[in-house]
């Protein structure tokens, strides 16, 4: 990946630059500055308003790479130690040309104000005209408050006296263009020229990690139009959540199935377009980057190395949340849970201290006692191992004994005997180290195993595929019903999610699952959500931590994290 990177970005060089001169030596090359400082502010900040706020250092110069305040806090890049403030300025526009249409768009008025765009000597600033080269160069070079350059022009197009020479070389002296015959300075810049350009802004920086090979681009309709110099910087972009200059086919306004989005990459991108990808870029920048800071409303304790199940990944993320403005930036905060059984494994090994989960299935058991590890359960919310079908089924209800039957017998393989249409039952099941399966062992299989013929061809990998899978075959299977398991709390938030699904929830012995029974336990397969630690060691973090999570702060969090509160305190 390191060599597709390093490819790219000497294809962006010799693009934006064209081929090489001869000539002096080089002088040293700048780096780009990637330290955030902040400062605390007493208003929110409000978009669309008509101010905006300004960075300056101590000399009074410009810090246009800075944005606030982003929930009570204010972002410039800058070396760390170097003193800056923010203050707001009402719009004032010098600029005679804007009309109705552009009178009050915030990303000019914002762009402008930074200094990154500015006016001609006739009061205009020709929103609609196109973006030159030049342009774009003078306002990464002061983005990125890079020094100007008095390096000598290698550019037959670019005098000395040239109004963006000193921009220009500045980016020549990081690397960013390559020294040629000629700049072509007024050329317009097109869509993936300005992407590319980002790109290799922030890779020097170290701030864009690359693309997922796997990444799913089918939206992206004319993906291939891009130039193979900058599909690498569209699809890093993308990924990263940066806006990209794009046009939307929206076929149904209320499905985002069959939306398409089309780059348009060879498009020459307008003044106004322009303060509009640079301010979205520098607002992203910030929220992708900013420092975690900690909360004052914190708690005093440590956060032990947390990890868990699938479906409690909004714990450990909303504990984070609790701690910390921008949590999602911390260091510690893992990017995603191990899965059950992995994280259960993870701290019999001792790799992380506390995990949330629901109950251990008997491998995990099994494994804890080959270790000669005791764990401890506390339980912090409430939860339950439901079952579904789809909404046409006209059985409401099934029984524990028939759920054994059909999944350790294969026993039922229509649901007339269960009091339904003569329709074949489709069973459903989880992969063995999933959390749900550990509640079928508990509530169902009673020591057996997942009948062979469900597990061969009907096993769902992932807790979400479970539910889109019972509702295509529902969808796909005329005279048949397929029939899945899950977490309550779990299927609740992921179906929301997920959008329209045509099923419906099992009463089981005649009783539904639904909050109140759930809470109160006589939906029969009610269980736990738990922090689990190891039992027996002294560790008073991990102890004191477990001790908050029973009390009010664990079940705030839990139902921060949309699971059943378990009122323990």
């Amino acid at each position: 990946m390191m060599k597709k990177i390093t490819a790219i970005l000497l294809s962006i060089c010799l693009l934006l630059g064209c081929t090489a001169c001869a000539d002096a030596p080089a002088p040293q090359k700048p780096t780009l500055q990637s330290d955030i400082q902040y400062v605390k502010s007493d208003e929110p900040y409000e978009y669309g308003s008509d101010a905006v706020y300004i960075a300056k250092d101590a000399s009074g110069q410009l810090i246009p790479f800075a944005i606030g305040p982003l929930d009570g806090y204010s972002y410039v890049c800058l070396p760390n130690g170097v003193e800056f403030t923010v203050e707001k300025v009402p719009y004032a526009s010098p600029f005679n040309d804007l009309g109705e249409r552009y009178k009050y768009d915030t990303y000019i008025h914002e762009i402008a104000a930074r200094e990154l765009l500015t006016g001609f000597e006739d009061g205009s600033f020709r929103p609609e005209k196109e973006l030159t080269r030049a342009e774009m160069a003078a306002a990464f070079a002061k983005l990125f408050r890079l020094p100007q350059s008095d390096s000598p022009s290698c550019f037959a197009d670019i005098p000395e006296t040239h109004w963006a020479k000193a921009y220009i070389m500045a980016l020549v002296d990081l690397g960013v263009f390559a020294k040629g015959e000629t700049f072509l300075p007024d050329e317009a810049v097109t869509r993936e020229q300005l992407v590319a350009m980002l790109f290799r802004m922030l890779s020097d920086m170290g701030r864009i990690a690359p693309a997922d090979d796997e990444a799913d681009f089918s939206k992206q309709k004319d993906l291939d139009a891009v130039s193979d110099y900058a599909k690498l910087a569209y699809k890093a972009l993308t990924q990263s959540g940066y806006h990209l200059p794009v046009e939307l086919v929206d076929h149904d306004f209320m499905d985002t199935a069959d939306d398409e989005l089309f780059w348009h990459p060879q498009k020459p991108v307008t003044r106004a377009e322009c303060c509009e990808y640079l301010y979205q870029f520098i607002r992203t920048f910030f929220y992708k980057n900013a420092p975690a800071i900690r909360r004052e409303t914190a708690p005093e304790l440590e956060i032990p190395v947390l990890d868990g199940s699938t479906s409690t990944y909004a714990i450990t993320q909303n504990i984070y949340n609790a701690y910390y403005q921008n949590s999602g930036n911390h260091p510690d905060l893992p990017k995603s849970h191990s899965k059950t059984v992995a994280s259960y494994k993870r701290l019999v090994d001792g790799e992380v201290e506390m995990i949330f989960v629901p109950d251990a299935g008997e491998e995990v058991l099994r494994y804890a006692e080959e270790k000669n590890v005791k764990l401890k359960f506390i339980p912090i919310a409430n939860e339950a191992l439901i079952f579904f079908t789809g909404a046409k089924n006209p059985v409401d209800n099934i029984t524990a004994e028939q759920l054994h039957d059909i999944y350790v017998n294969n026993g039922i393989t229509n649901w007339k005997p269960l009091g339904g249409e003569d329709a074949v039952l489709a069973a459903y099941c989880r992969n063995t180290d999933s959390g749900s399966h550990a509640q079928m062992e508990q509530f169902i299989l009673n020591g057996k195993e997942i009948n062979a013929d469900i597990a061969r061809e009907r096993t769902s990998i992932m807790m979400s595929t479970i539910l889109t899978e019972v509702d295509d075959h529902n969808r796909t299977h005329d005279g048949s019903y397929a029939l899945g398991y899950s977490l309550y709390y779990y299927y609740l938030v992921t179906s929301s999610v997920l959008g329209p699904l045509d099923l419906k929830l099992l009463s089981i012995d005649g009783v539904a699952p639904t909050e109140e029974t759930i809470s109160d336990g006589t939906y029969p397969f009610t269980t736990n959500y738990y922090a689990v630690i190891r039992d027996g060691e002294n560790n008073p973090k991990v102890d004191a931590f477990a001790e908050l999570m029973q009390g009010e702060f664990g079940q705030l969090i839990a139902a921060q994290s949309g699971l059943g509160v378990k009122r323990v305190y």
